[in-house]
């Protein structure tokens, strides 16, 4: 997830409202938050590679495995909390729940966010906002200006442990997403940016 500016409209949206708008013709990724529309700068050519590869990797196991979840890309969830007025659309996402009549991912078991260095408070808010719902089982950091990444899960009784349970800094490493049932290799999550190691 990019850095957020303010988009139009500048009065206040409901959830519904922002789910029917055409976006006013913006180009890109919007949220809701608190009732005020927020747009994302483009992403580098290294964030959209890693989100490609990522969601890619997560929609060719599910189906090769024949599972009901399917991934998608900034897929809009609405937070548990203040549901009317919000709605946050992480880089990768995983349901394993029916497609919603209003277009919203439900359900999420699992979210992925691709940092940068101009992002990150942003998108530790919106991991905040989503880590409330309880069909959420982990979330997926990847640094898209170096090779690290984090897995954050919950532990035995239902809270999310305070560090990562995983973490990964070299592409010849995997980490292990539980919540499909996939090791995912590091290298191919930077296949194709700078950090490519050419082993796929």
């Amino acid at each position: 997830m990019t850095a957020r500016a303010a988009a139009t409209p500048e009065q206040q949206m409901t959830l519904e409202e922002f789910l029917a708008w055409d976006g006013g013709g913006h180009v890109g990724r919007l949220e809701l938050v608190e009732g005020a529309v927020h747009a994302m700068a483009p992403a580098s050519a290294t964030h959209a590679m890693i989100q490609g590869n990522i969601v890619t990797a997560f929609n060719n196991h599910l189906r090769a495995g024949k599972s009901p979840c399917r991934a998608g890309t900034e897929a809009p969830i609405v937070p548990p909390m203040d549901k009317r007025m919000n709605a946050r659309a992480p880089d990768v996402s995983v349901t394993c729940s029916p497609p919603a009549d209003n277009g919203t991912f439900v359900d999420p078991v699992l979210i992925v966010e691709v940092m940068s260095p101009s992002n990150e408070n942003d998108t530790w808010s919106s991991i905040h906002a989503l880590a409330g719902l309880q069909s959420l089982k982990e979330i997926l950091v990847v640094q898209s200006t170096r090779v690290e990444v984090h897995v954050y899960r919950r532990g035995a009784d239902g809270a999310w442990l305070n560090d990562p349970v995983e973490t990964a800094a070299t592409t010849s490493s995997s980490v292990s997403l539980q919540s499909i049932g996939l090791a995912l290799p590091v290298d191919e999550i930077y296949h194709g940016t700078q950090f490519d190691s050419g082993e796929i």
